[in-house]
């Protein structure tokens, strides 16, 4: 009899219970839960920093194009009035400007010629109609500039753009012309905007002529 009561209780502890199972169960549940959460947030956080790094690195190429073409350009015109793109003059500007005008040189060094006169181009913040900016490149060779085109993403706002350009020291020696550019806005993610803000000095290479 007593070797009957043991084989039973080993028998019995063989098993789980109805509540046992359902608590192991619930349990794994919401380990499972948890764990799906955290990789959600894992992969959504990891969109976002990509598609910034990809706005911020089209930010990045843009100022590397348009320092590039600065650096070969020459008669720099900082203003505010595009009216005046077109003319071959320089201006010292310390108080800043929103229109970096130039004359970009071919690689042999000599100027671009279009139907008949020369080509000048101009950097500038442009509205896009929907309260954001953006950053574009003109081109102009008649009194009526072409056609502007952005040289930076929609998901890119630019809130302030601002050129200085000084190509006299303060004893009125002409020195080679510099240009500093500052560039501040935002990037549009999916957690919202991020902030940015870049400046560099470009030097001419180019001698004007």
């Amino acid at each position: 009899m007593i070797f009957n009561k043991l084989q039973k209780n080993k028998n019995y502890s063989q098993g789980f219970t109805l509540i046992e199972l359902m608590v192991a169960s619930t349990l794994f549940t919401v380990v499972m839960m948890m764990g799906v959460g955290s990789l959600v947030v894992s992969s959504n956080s990891a969109k976002s920093s990509q598609k910034m790094r990809i706005a911020v690195d089209n930010v990045n190429f843009a100022v590397e194009s348009m320092t590039r073409e600065l650096r070969t350009g020459s008669f720099y015109l900082c203003t505010n009035d595009e009216a005046h793109l077109l003319t071959e003059t320089e201006s010292t500007d310390l108080t800043g400007c929103s229109v970096m005008a130039f004359t970009p040189q071919k690689l042999e060094g000599e100027k671009q010629i279009v139907d008949g006169k020369i080509l000048r181009v101009a950097y500038k913040m442009s509205n896009r109609g929907d309260n954001t900016f953006s950053l574009q490149r003109c081109e102009t060779s008649t009194s009526t500039s072409s056609p502007c085109y952005d040289i930076v993403s929609n998901d890119v706002n630019i809130e302030r753009l601002n050129f200085h350009l000084l190509f006299n020291d303060s004893y009125n020696i002409k020195v080679q012309p510099r240009v500093e550019i500052l560039i501040k806005g935002t990037v549009k993610t999916k957690d919202g905007l991020a902030p940015f803000a870049l400046q560099t000095m470009v030097s001419q290479r180019a001698t004007e002529k």
